[in-house]
């Protein structure tokens, strides 16, 4: 029975890395695709849903749109670059705002769920 939680488990989870992926894809600006992430995160965490549908939408689309790899690269090539000034600001923004979107999520599904 546990192999059988897991497969689907993991079924579950690429079934919104599919979409989340082509987003992230499709979008290819690493700041706007980690906010609209965010505020999906809060947004599908804060809904009274099932564990499975939590999973395939926060685990597996916005784990999947959202990438700290990526974010990552893009402020090394600003050091690289030598753009020190807006290394820092790509770095303390996209962290604020990405609490801030995340609020803003929570927010909105928790009136969804009113």
């Amino acid at each position: 029975m546990g192999i059988d939680i897991k497969r689907n488990t993991y079924f579950l989870i690429s079934i919104g890395a599919i979409p989340g992926a082509l987003f992230r894809w499709q979008i290819d600006q690493i700041f706007i695709v980690n906010i609209i992430g965010c505020f999906l995160l809060g947004f599908f965490n804060s809904l009274t849903i099932s564990k499975r549908y939590k999973l395939t939408l926060s685990v597996g689309l916005c784990g999947s749109m959202t990438t700290f790899s990526g974010w990552s690269s893009h402020l090394y090539e600003l050091l690289s670059k030598g753009l020190y000034k807006l290394f820092l600001f790509n770095s303390i923004s996209i962290v604020l705002m990405g609490f801030f979107a995340i609020g803003l999520g929570h927010i909105f599904g928790k009136k969804l769920n009113a």
